[in-house]
């Protein structure tokens, strides 16, 4: 079993969620897939598809008002089991401003595992500032997640960016070079080539429609519109198929990414973003298409909803379709402080309706009670060592390193750690690898933040 399985318990993304139950590691097992779902025949065009949330939900994430943090951009998949695959840009290390991470849910989002870091950036390259807006779909084997990103330190100029693993919680290292799967280059799935001074294209979301995926993203040079791509689902290079069809969503109306699914119950896509996001009159609108490339306006969320929300997403599952008798949830950030958002989950309902919803004038979302208190104290790491005490190899090994807390918990570290006083002609080490360059033994010392450890190197070449 891979040992990225094991939770990552750092500083920077051990964030407990405070008021609910936790669940001590992260999920070793998927939740188990449903079968493909079939192409289904558009539904009823003279109806229109309308959420309601029944009740106020729960905080999934609390950051507290004392350390701060947040959670974003939810992206969620629906497991047989019920669980949900839960994906959220958090906070980053350093100079990195947005990390991925990855936790599971389970009762209906009233308990969650710990979060793993799932995607971050690759030093040197195009996505090098910062992984955030997860949109993640399965197919082929394999989850692939979309992404933003840039090299701009002002935050514009993004483009959309894909990564992919056999595992929910990752490590989601494969990212598109342009001409398949590998560390680098990282290129862009989508480009962005307009005014550098604009955020640029971003926070993409994906629905399997059989053989072909379809791909939603923001695109904002002067206004924030969604537009739509289609690829071929059966080719594994399937980013080098794109084909652009252009803006599928309006310019919205203070508002931010969609995230968009396929009700196979209903047969449409359904979309939703929220709109006058961060103030008082703050909702969900709801949107939905038959081809999933012409959509009208439906609805909207705002009942039970809270005040000051932005950046929703809803659930699916891994193909992006929801089946007819899914639980279904809505996910937001809320929050007047900046940077400081917790995450609200909702259990909702899908239904049609005679007319849509268009009038959204009336304020009815509310002042959620939030819980501020201080997250819990982060363990203390004592204990820096590799994975193993002694590699032998003949050609290369990963590479993993290990930290221990005052907990006695065990967890993997994936960013800081330093190696030297081994061998160079003997073994190098590279890109989280052991590479044997010659015949013979040494060992290895490992240092990260003060602590130091050692382990041992047979290479035979």
């Amino acid at each position: 079993m891979d040992i990225f399985f094991i939770v990552i318990k750092t500083v920077l993304v051990y964030l407990t969620v405070l008021g609910l139950g936790s669940i001590g590691l992260a999920p070793m097992t998927e939740g188990g897939d449903f079968p493909p779902s079939e192409t289904a025949e558009p539904g009823d065009t003279e109806k229109f598809i309308q959420i309601d949330a029944a009740d106020t939900g729960i905080d999934t994430f609390n950051p507290g008002s004392i350390n701060g943090g947040y959670h974003y951009g939810p992206s969620m998949i629906l497991n047989r089991d019920g669980s949900i695959d839960l994906w959220s840009a958090a906070n980053g290390p350093g100079d990195i401003v947005d990390v991925v991470t990855y936790s599971r849910l389970v009762d209906g989002g009233a308990k969650r595992t710990k979060e793993v870091v799932a995607l971050k950036p690759t030093s040197e390259t195009e996505d090098a500032k910062w992984t955030c807006d997860p949109g993640v779909v399965k197919f082929g084997g394999y989850y692939y997640i979309g992404y933003t990103s840039t090299t701009d330190e002002r935050g514009t100029d993004n483009s959309v960016y894909v990564a992919r693993s056999k595992n929910p919680c990752g490590p989601f290292t494969e990212k598109w070079t342009g001409s398949g799967w590998g560390i680098s280059p990282v290129v862009p799935l989508i480009k962005y080539t307009g005014n550098p001074d604009a955020f640029g294209a971003g926070e993409p979301s994906f629905v399997v429609m059989g053989d072909t995926l379809f791909i939603y993203y923001s695109y904002d040079e002067a206004n924030s519109t969604t537009r739509v791509a289609t690829a071929d689902a059966t080719d594994e290079n399937w980013p080098a198929t794109l084909e652009y069809h252009g803006e599928c969503l309006p310019a919205k109306n203070s508002g931010d990414s969609a995230d968009v699914k396929y009700s196979d119950e209903f047969g449409r896509f359904v979309a939703v973003f929220t709109e006058k996001r961060f103030s008082d009159e703050s909702y969900v609108a709801v949107w939905e298409s038959f081809d999933g490339i012409n959509f009208r306006r439906s609805g909207f969320v705002k009942t039970n909803t809270a005040k000051k929300l932005h950046n929703c997403g809803i659930s699916g599952r891994a193909d992006g379709h929801i089946g007819k008798g899914d639980p279904v949830y809505l996910s937001y950030a809320y929050g007047s402080d900046w940077g400081n958002w917790p995450t609200r989950l909702h259990k909702v309902s899908l239904s049609l309706a005679d007319a849509p919803k268009l009038d959204d004038t009336a304020v009815q979302n509310i002042e959620m009670p939030v819980n501020r208190r201080a997250p819990k104290a982060v363990p203390e790491v004592t204990m820096i060592k590799a994975e193993k005490q002694v590699y032998r190899i003949e050609k290369s090994e990963r590479l993993t390193v290990m930290a221990m807390d005052s907990d006695g918990f065990v967890f993997p570290v994936l960013f800081g750690a330093t190696f030297d006083g081994y061998d160079e002609n003997v073994i190098r080490i590279s890109g989280g690898r052991i590479y044997a360059v010659g015949t013979g033994e040494t060992r290895v010392f490992v240092h990260r933040n003060g602590l130091e450890g050692e382990f041992y190197v047979y290479a035979e070449r």
